[in-house]
């Protein structure tokens, strides 16, 4: 191994770390960041972390910039599993009623083609909570990138996207309600 594959390399398990760490609100790295403390070459260190993310279950999601999809540097880049997570000591990041109303926001979502009323999805929770806490709930959602608010409507953010396994989650509930 060359010195500059060598160099590659440490700043691949460097940035597969940085990836790791929670540093903020919402998960992952932007562009910008990772080449501030990589360097110039942080997409080829992207590739080896991608490679030895793989070897232990991990996947790296690169998740375009909503206003400039084509800038690498302002892409956020996200650190996953590779098979879904199933205990639930694995989602400390929101309560249970959070993920209920997440959950009941994402069908919704899905029954109306991506786009819903903000009066809509609260009369939809207020069947269940208190119209206060529907709206910690929203902005804490929102907060975090499970959704995203334009006007009055309510759309999947870009973590709902990545994090979500849509046409799983239906499957699964349809396959729940009919035993």
């Amino acid at each position: 191994m060359t010195e500059e594959e060598d160099e590659i390399r440490k700043k691949g398990l460097r940035a597969l770390r940085l990836l790791m760490l929670d540093t903020s609100v919402q998960p992952g790295m932007k562009g910008w960041e990772l080449k501030r403390r990589l360097g110039k070459g942080y997409t080829d260190a992207l590739k080896i972390a991608t490679m030895e993310a793989d070897r232990i279950g991990l996947k790296i999601v690169t998740v375009p910039d909503e206003e400039f999809p084509e800038e690498i540097d302002r892409a956020r880049y996200v650190l996953q599993t590779k098979e879904p997570l199933t205990d639930p000591d694995y989602g400390g990041w929101l309560r249970i009623e959070e993920a209920a109303a997440l959950a009941i926001l994402i069908i919704e979502l899905s029954i109306r083609g991506g786009v819903i009323q903000r009066d809509t999805s609260e009369k939809v929770l207020n069947k269940k909570l208190p119209i206060w806490r529907i709206k910690q709930i929203l902005e804490k959602l929102k907060r975090l990138g499970y959704l995203t608010e334009e006007g009055a409507l309510i759309r999947k953010g870009w973590r709902a996207e990545v994090e979500i396994d849509e046409p799983g989650f239906l499957r699964d509930l349809v396959n729940a309600s009919s035993t």
